[in-house]
């Protein structure tokens, strides 16, 4: 894809996302109706992610099928909305009031699980998983964009250390923009020759150090 139209891509998706995050959140504020509310809540996540999604997807547009770049949209825009369906399960009940007056905040909005998903992203990444990393980069751009407008109300919960002050609008708008392009960038320092040449030198050193440990156990 030319260069230019990346940009342009890019531009679009960027303003995409900043009106969606306004005009969704403003909306939410402005119902008073408990069920139009939550919908229309989930629906701004499902919506982020959606567009979270294609900007993560299209940055792999010439070494992924089609089919599996819908498929890394469609993982981005469930799991952003499917996080919320941890309320109910908390909650063990089907009515909305049970599952939006909990006392405590359900476990898929546990921040640790960004860190959790980073790191086997990262590690698939290093070792060329391909479709597996994307996958996981796919998981980790809908969690952190749900936990960044989430930490807009109540901050990060980072268990089991507790929660972060509150996340200023401007730095979540901008977090979400930035988030789909962070993610497909770690993905390009563990595929660059510094990371590989790396990994290779450490294999190579424990393959070094099992040899030495089994021949000694061998002359024992």
């Amino acid at each position: 894809m030319h260069c230019h139209l990346m940009v342009y891509i890019r531009i679009i998706l960027t303003t995409l996302v900043t009106i969606t995050c306004l005009l969704g959140d403003n909306f939410v504020e402005l119902t008073a109706h408990p069920l139009l509310k939550a919908l229309s809540d989930n629906a701004t996540h499902a919506l982020i992610g959606a567009l979270t999604g294609i900007a993560y997807a299209v940055q792999f547009y010439d070494r992924s099928t089609n089919l599996f770049g819908w498929l890394l949209i469609f993982i981005c825009f469930a799991v952003s909305s499917l996080i919320d369906m941890d309320h109910f399960i908390e909650a063990r009940s089907l009515h909305l009031e049970d599952a939006t007056n909990l006392t405590r905040r359900p476990f898929l909005h546990c921040s640790s699980i960004i860190l959790i998903i980073l790191i086997f992203y990262l590690c698939t990444a290093s070792l060329n998983y391909f479709k597996t990393s994307l996958i996981l980069g796919s998981l980790l751009c809908a969690f952190i964009t749900h936990h960044t407008r989430d930490a807009v109300r109540r901050g990060y919960w980072l268990c089991p250390f507790g929660h972060t002050n509150r996340v200023a609008y401007v730095a979540y708008i901008i977090i979400t923009v930035l988030t789909p392009h962070v993610v497909y960038y770690l993905h390009s320092v563990c595929r660059s020759g510094v990371v590989q040449r790396l990994l290779v030198q450490y294999v190579k050193l424990n393959d070094y150090n099992y040899r030495i440990v089994s021949n000694g156990y061998l002359q024992v």
